[in-house]
């Protein structure tokens, strides 16, 4: 399994609403969509996104034993 294959497969394991603040962030779309997007505050999404990247990273650790 290549690289991009391996995250494909990491980010469809996450909840919908993590998985889509990674991506809108990753298109470079800002805190006030985002939010919107996910119905949260804009203060939110900061905290949104920390615990996607640790959900993600939870993920790739436990793909790899």
């Amino acid at each position: 399994m290549g690289e991009d294959e391996r995250e494909r497969w990491a980010m469809d394991r996450l909840p919908f609403p993590y998985a889509e603040a990674l991506r809108l962030r990753a298109a470079g779309i800002s805190d006030a969509v985002i939010a919107q997007v996910l119905a949260v505050e804009v203060d939110s999404v900061e905290s949104v996104l920390q615990m996607a990247e640790a959900k993600l990273a939870a993920i790739r650790t436990g793909h790899r034993r």
